[in-house]
């Protein structure tokens, strides 16, 4: 128990040392104006606030989320690959994929993916 405690102790000196070292970094750093001012996606914050941007970066981003989330489906589905029967597997596996593939031409046809708008 008391070998547990000088632990702790030791752990804990050594956290404030290094507290205290990394408080003394940053008091030596000089204050630059370019880095404490807010940055937001290369937009300069002191102009107008309501600068119009392209819909194309919401379509993408979308776009991403969707197939993200074929990740997080794909994963769990290739885990279970050896307890499950193969007909059933590969009819879910056939599946999912056309559904994914119907959805990339959907976007197509529509001009999702089109960046010429």
């Amino acid at each position: 128990m008391l070998s547990i405690l000088i632990l702790m102790m030791m752990i804990s000196i050594l956290m404030l040392m290094l507290m205290l070292i990394m408080i003394l970094i940053n008091m030596k750093m000089k204050f630059n104006m370019n880095k404490s001012s807010p940055f937001e996606c290369g937009f300069d914050p002191f102009n107008k606030s309501c600068i119009r941007f392209s819909l194309n970066f919401y379509l993408i981003a979308i776009i991403f989320l969707i197939f993200d989330i074929e990740i997080t489906i794909i994963l769990p589905m290739i885990m279970n690959f050896k307890i499950s029967n193969m007909i059933y597997f590969n009819m879910m596996f056939l599946m999912f994929f056309l559904f994914m593939i119907f959805s990339i031409f959907y976007e197509w046809k529509f001009g999702s993916l089109n960046w010429k708008i």
